[in-house]
This record gives C-alpha cells, structure tokens and sequence, in this order.
C-alpha cells in the first residue's frame, strides 16, 4: 500500500541516486572498470524510476477516477515522550 506522497518520495530518491552516479560518471580518474559498474547502476536506477513513475502514473488515475482512495499513515513522533511529561 503506497499513497502518491510515498511514491513520490520513491521517485524522489531514484532521481538522487542517478544524479549521484551522473557526478561520479563524468568525474575525472575513475578506472574503466568503475565506469562500467555505474553505468549498469545508471540503466537499473533508471529502470527503477520508469517502474515507480508507472505505479505513481497508474495511483493517481485511480485515485482521480474514485477507483481507490490515496491513504496516508498517521504518523506519530514515539520518542523523547517522557521529556514532555516531566515538564
């Protein structure tokens, strides 16, 4: 069950890895055999965003179309509980 706030954070960081490994491809002394392995990371991440952006692409239509709600968590904070009470 993801909502489209969970799928876009999803895409979100797809889209920072790749421009991660984007900096490292274009940076300068990387031996071949380095450039190989972040360019197949490149087509995986890059196939990881395509699949997400489908699933967000498909979340939204029904969500649109009443064909399913957009759930979100709640999200409640479990720690430094005690610091509050004891004021």
């Amino acid at each position: 069950m993801n909502s489209i706030g969970d799928l876009i954070d999803k895409l979100v960081i797809e889209n920072i890895k790749i421009f991660t490994l984007r900096e490292k491809l274009h940076s300068e002394g990387i031996t071949d055999e380095e450039y190989v392995t972040l360019t197949n990371n490149m087509m995986t991440l890059n196939e990881n965003r395509g699949v997400i952006a489908n699933y967000l692409d498909d979340k939204i239509d029904k969500v649109v179309t009443g064909k399913e709600k957009n759930i979100v968590l709640k999200k409640i904070k479990t720690y430094n509980i005690h610091k509050h009470n004891q004021k």
